[in-house]
């Protein structure tokens, strides 16, 4: 289940030391659409940090970019990135997001 969820992230790719802003489109348990400038190649391995909405907590998640889409007019439209394995703690905290978010959006209706 993938849930729409504006949070800023901060990105960078694992063969560079700067990180680049970045904004969630929607996120699942395995990874999320994000946002952004530059388009980076499938297959590149980025890190994704972002802090915990009403929390003290920053997670930071390595993944890979696994598609690009794309718009109607050829402009890039989200970069979808997949979680490498997770730690049982990032999970949870992951989850807990979707969770909410889902809760959230259902208690709306």
């Amino acid at each position: 289940m993938r849930v729409p969820i504006p949070l800023k992230v901060r990105i960078k790719k694992e063969s560079n030391d700067t990180f680049e802003e970045a904004q969630i489109q929607d996120i699942s348990w395995g990874g999320v659409l994000l946002n952004q400038n530059e388009l980076p190649a499938i297959g590149t391995r980025l890190l994704v940090e972002f802090d915990m909405p009403d929390q003290a907590v920053t997670v930071e998640i390595w993944g890979k970019v696994v598609r690009v889409n794309k718009d109607n007019q050829g402009k890039v439209d989200g970069v979808g990135v997949e979680f490498d394995e997770l730690d049982h703690e990032t999970r949870s905290q992951i989850q807990g997001l979707v969770d909410f978010m889902v809760n959230a959006q259902f208690s709306k209706k």
